[in-house]
């Protein structure tokens, strides 16, 4: 007899189970108000094996809103009055290799990021970071879940976690509450979303690059896949942003996806995901991003964007970061290529994740949806560097 229950418990370690149940998700550091405001446009439905999840992320809320009143009645003001010097944007698809990139270029010292805790409590985080950092370092893993990338609270992260916290608006939202998908997926690119929900977020985006360029008092550099897609709203508020984007054979970046978003989903989730619709929301996902990206990529202004493939930039790592800083007119590499050289000594046992090979039925679709993106960058269609 095929008891899928039993089988489960036995194949998933007990750590990531009782995160799956019971962890704060993507959600960590929401203030309770906007918590309650999210749950309500969500029904306040939450599937049964989540509620222990619902549950620590209702506390922590109550947490953080003290430290998040606190720290607006203090650096306020003085965020709304930063001037933001020009932001590098790293664009993307997810598993495209924008982690990589963005801690290559993070090397810099010149330049800052924001780091893990910073985006899991972007509200709060410059007054709750002396108490509660040492304890959720002792609990946070040395390497991400999904992948063996290392991991800490220091480390570059993705600003997209806090803005969703900060707007209840991303696309990402669409793991953490799939039956309400089709509102979410419109964050993607903001192009057909709710004039309230883009403006949310474009203010989001505006007072946390403000307050993390404060903090560190350096120009950023941000990552974001989903920023890929968001070209025209960055130009609106950053026009002198600055964009690198990285490219991928498409079925590599179709393996990492599906099997990135298998593992991310069920910790974020509230509700259940239908896994059986796990491909069809990676190719769409995928095609999404991309038209969005083709159709804005001409509004970049000259000077200001700079494109690598990550089998060059694997390859030959320094040339091509040589090639970004030349391009887009940053102050010069020589000053960054020690730590970089030394970044490279120190990741070069790093192991990626074996996935499974594609259908050809899989295959097909692929070439069929993403055929844009093969034409444009010029990938063979029955060749990847995963085989």
């Amino acid at each position: 007899m095929n008891n899928s229950k039993e089988i489960t418990k036995k194949t998933i370690p007990l750590t990531t189970r009782l995160t799956r149940g019971f962890g704060p998700g993507c959600l960590a550091g929401i203030r309770f108000g906007d918590w309650c405001k999210l749950m309500a446009a969500n029904s306040f439905h939450v599937d049964f094996p989540y509620w222990g999840k619902a549950c620590h992320i209702t506390i922590s809320s109550l947490c953080t809103s003290p430290f998040a009143w606190a720290e607006n009645l203090v650096y306020g003001s003085s965020i709304k009055k930063t001037k933001v010097e020009t932001p590098i944007f790293i664009l993307g698809s997810w598993r495209s290799g924008t982690t990589h990139l963005h801690n290559l270029m993070c090397q810099d010292e010149r330049y800052a990021a924001p780091d893990l805790f910073q985006t899991m409590y972007p509200s709060s985080y410059r007054l709750a970071r002396w108490w509660w950092e040492p304890i959720l370092s002792a609990v946070t893993p040395r390497k991400r879940f999904m992948d063996n990338v290392k991991m800490s609270l220091r480390e570059p992260a993705e600003d997209e976690m806090a803005l969703g916290i900060l707007a209840r608006a991303s696309n990402s939202l669409s793991w953490v509450f799939p039956d309400n998908a089709a509102r979410y997926d419109e964050h993607l690119s903001f192009e057909n979303a709710d004039e309230k929900d883009r403006e949310r977020f474009k203010q989001a985006l505006q007072f946390f690059v403000a307050k993390v360029q404060q903090t560190f008092n350096r120009p950023l550099i941000l990552k974001s896949p989903n920023h890929t897609a968001r070209i025209k709203l960055i130009l609106e508020l950053f026009p002198d942003a600055k964009f690198l984007h990285i490219r991928r054979h498409p079925y590599d970046v179709f393996r990492s996806f599906q099997h990135m978003a298998s593992q991310v989903i069920p910790v974020w989730g509230l509700q259940e995901f239908n896994m059986n619709q796990l491909e069809e929301m990676v190719i769409e996902t995928y095609r999404n991003l991309y038209q969005a990206y083709f159709d804005q990529k001409s509004l970049i202004p000259a000077g200001q964007f700079h494109e690598v493939a990550y089998e060059d930039l694997t390859a030959k790592p320094i040339q091509e970061l040589e090639q970004t800083y030349q391009t887009l007119q940053l102050p010069s590499f020589e000053e960054a290529r020690p730590k970089v050289e030394a970044y490279l000594e120190n990741t070069g046992d790093y192991r990626k994740n074996k996935h499974v090979e594609i259908p050809a039925s899989t295959r097909k679709r692929i070439r069929e949806e993403w055929q844009f993106c093969f034409d444009a960058w010029g990938y063979e269609q029955d060749l990847s560097e995963l085989g």
